[in-house]
């Protein structure tokens, strides 16, 4: 029988980790490779904990606001505030419809004198671009003028001061030479504008002008020197003796749609004097309840004071003020009482409102009412029909909750939690009662985010793919670094070029008014400048089926949308063009050998064999728009309110607001630990676990993905 070898004796030069030791300098038995991974992993380590900590502070921020909510909500109802609100909610959702009823009223009797009404805009336009030509000229001729009115005024004064009249009559002649001599200088700054066409732009929308209507304005606007007070226009005085007449006219025509809509809105005033007496009431019952909540705040607050200070005077001062300060509760049930009394009144008001509104609304228009004829009348009117709907459900709900309203009813933590993430106001500083609600910015936010990928998705992974797969060396040479180079460019110039270029064009392409101006580079080049004339003409025409046009804004979340998918644009184009690279060269080779060809090989080869880091490229874009904070905030337009989602895709051209801006904007006028801080941190905290969340799910399918490849 064989005996096994014996096992080989260690090796002694070997370190505990079997490594052989290396030579160089030691201390402490460390050489300068463990100094190297010791300070990477210590600084790896320090991010961690400092974003452990930044976790921290942000949570335990945010989860404080929910006792301060509920503790708002609690006074809320207890001072019957709560009660008003919901009478409130009837009163606006019946001024929603009587406005909307009076817009289309409004638009039928506008429409009888419109083009007398657009002459008379056209003239304004003219006068108003003339006037932007000839400024400074306009300012000294105007300046000269009233200098010599003041001294006529002066002259007629000094009558019987011979020394001052004569005085006066020099500086008068030298005023009058002055501006004598000004006025042929405006008349021809003037008359330069006027030929210039740029100045009729007005000629797309909303009046088409005859030659002879040109010559008024022309005539009218020459008239109109600086300076010069009671000019006859005779032109534009019939003008508006027409309008005034058919106006009157229309007015007769639609008598009975005004009488019966004077009667809808005239149906809620009773409504409307309860709910003010009910106001006041209120009012007073929340200012005695939050005086009694912060009186031992306040008390403690004087007492600290009156132990620091050293006069003995302030001191006793400050002792008595706090022996002032009212401690005890005061009486709820007596607060409430007012709001119980008025229950039974309440009903009988809202049931006469119910009827009026019925009887007033069934006698108005419909939409497809012959008698109306314009476009805005009979939208307005379809919108009225949901707004009446809405106001018969506001009555029929308040109706069957406000009885069983109760001041002493607790505030639930759900409640609590549903108020912030399910409201639908954000309303700060409130002399009435703060709301805060988490909806309207994150319905602005998640829209524009989802424009800006819908936007930046497709050209950065289709120039992803031309780049990598089918571009020349000199071609990547010029693409790759002139699309990188985007990221270069500050947020804050991005948002001044959205404010002042891209929101203007967007505004004037959804008016149909795009142009080109004959003074710019462009409109110097006779060819170049019929080319993009041919193409305003043609986006003027496409701009009528765009849904949302015409917008009336700059600022818009379509306007963001753009901007932030320029933004990140780079950051997905560079990511997807590295997960392309990241391809094995013989997955491509075996495609060629298998006869496909390049499109093949491209469609069905290399994009998804790298579809995950596309798609992570994709989540980074996301992270990248749901985190920019510049832009939004100044391109946006601010608007805290839920998007208007009957629109259809028409919601983009609407203004909004979003999380990052709200933060940024109100972050720094608020008091450190108040209420409205710690929302602002709740926000915060949204957004961070929005970001963790997608991260989360992102890893779930790409696992899934690389199981299933």
């Amino acid at each position: 029988m064989s005996q096994e070898a014996p096992a080989p004796a260690p090796d002694r030069r070997r370190n505990r980790r079997g490594a052989f030791p290396r030579k160089g300098f030691r201390v402490f038995g460390l050489g300068l490779q463990d100094f190297i991974r010791y300070f990477f992993g210590g600084n790896a380590s320090f991010a961690i904990i400092v974003l452990l900590l930044i976790c921290y502070f942000l949570a335990e921020q945010a989860f404080r606001f929910f006792p301060a909510h509920r503790q708002g909500l609690k006074i809320y109802r207890e001072a019957g505030q709560e009660f008003v609100d919901q009478i409130k909610s009837e009163l606006a959702a019946h001024s929603r419809l009587g406005g909307d009823l009076n817009i289309a009223y409004l638009s039928e009797v506008n429409a009888s004198s419109q083009r007398e009404d657009n002459l008379v805009r056209a003239l304004q336009a003219v006068q108003t671009a003339v006037e932007d030509r000839t400024g400074h000229l306009s300012e000294r001729l105007e300046d000269a003028r009233e200098t010599v009115e003041d001294l006529r005024d002066d002259l007629e004064d000094a009558a019987a001061d011979p020394a001052k009249t004569a005085e006066l009559q020099a500086a008068l002649a030298q005023a009058e030479g002055r501006a004598d001599a000004l006025a042929p200088q405006w008349h021809g700054e003037a008359e330069a504008a006027l030929d210039d066409p740029d100045i009729w732009r007005l000629d797309a929308n909303p009046v088409k002008l005859t030659d002879a209507e040109r010559v008024e304005i022309r005539d009218a606007v020459l008239r109109s020197e600086p300076g010069l007070d009671d000019v006859e226009l005779p032109f534009f005085d019939a003008l508006r003796k027409t309008s005034a007449d058919k106006k009157a006219a229309a007015r007769e025509g639609y008598a009975e749609f005004k009488t019966h809509l004077d009667a809808l809105r005239g149906a809620a005033r009773p409504l409307q004097s309860l709910s003010g007496d009910l106001v006041d009431i209120a009012a007073e019952n929340r200012q005695r309840l939050d005086k009694f909540e912060t009186a031992p705040a306040r008390r403690r607050a004087l007492l600290e004071g009156a132990e620091a200070t050293m006069d003995p005077e302030e001191r006793a001062r400050k002792l008595k003020m706090a022996e002032e300060v009212v401690m005890e509760a005061p009486d709820y049930d007596a607060l409430a009482r007012p709001f119980y009394d008025q229950v039974a009144e309440h009903g009988k008001l809202a049931a006469q409102v119910r009827a009026a509104v019925v009887t007033a609304y069934e006698a108005l228009p419909k939409p497809d009412d012959p008698a109306i004829r314009t476009p805005p009348g009979r939208e307005k009117l379809r919108a009225a029909a949901a707004d009446y709907a809405h106001l018969m459900e506001t009555l029929t709900r308040v109706e069957k909750t406000l009885p069983k309203w109760r001041h002493d009813k607790p505030v639930s933590r759900t409640r609590g939690v549903l108020m912030f993430f399910a409201g639908r106001d954000w309303v700060t500083n409130s002399s009435w009662h703060d709301f805060y609600g988490l909806l309207p910015l994150l319905t602005g936010s998640f829209l524009i985010s989802v424009l800006a990928l819908v936007v930046a998705v497709p050209f950065s992974v289709a120039s992803a793919i031309y780049v990598n797969q089918l571009a020349g060396r000199r071609e990547q040479n010029l693409i790759k670094p002139a699309i990188e180079f985007i990221q270069a460019i500050p947020s804050i110039v991005l948002g001044f070029f959205g404010i002042l270029v891209l929101g203007s064009f967007l505004r004037e392409w959804s008016q149909g008014q795009l142009h080109v101006s004959p003074h710019g580079f462009v409109g110097s080049l006779p060819v170049i400048r019929e080319i993009f004339t041919g193409i305003c003409g043609f986006l003027n025409w496409v701009a009528q089926y765009v849904p949302g046009f015409p917008m009336s804004e700059r600022l818009t979340m379509l306007n963001a949308g753009l901007l932030l998918a320029f933004m990140t644009v780079p950051t997905i184009f560079t990511l997807a063009e590295d997960a392309l690279n990241n391809v094995p060269h013989s997955f491509t080779e075996a495609s060629f050998a298998l006869g496909a060809s390049k499109l093949q090989t491209i469609l069905r080869v290399v994009v998804p064999s790298s579809l995950s880091g596309i798609v992570a490229a994709v989540l980074l874009g996301f992270g990248r728009i749901i985190g920019e904070t510049m832009v939004v905030l100044l391109v946006a337009g601010n608007k805290i309110q839920i998007p208007d989602f009957r629109a259809g895709l028409g919601v983009f051209a609407q203004p909004a607001h979003s999380m990052t801006g709200i933060i940024a904007q109100e972050l720094g006028e608020v008091d450190q630990g108040s209420i409205h801080w710690r929302a602002l941190f709740l926000v915060g905290m949204v957004l961070f676990t929005i970001s963790l969340v997608t991260n989360f799910i992102a890893q779930r399918i790409l696992a899934k993905y690389h199981v299933k490849a």
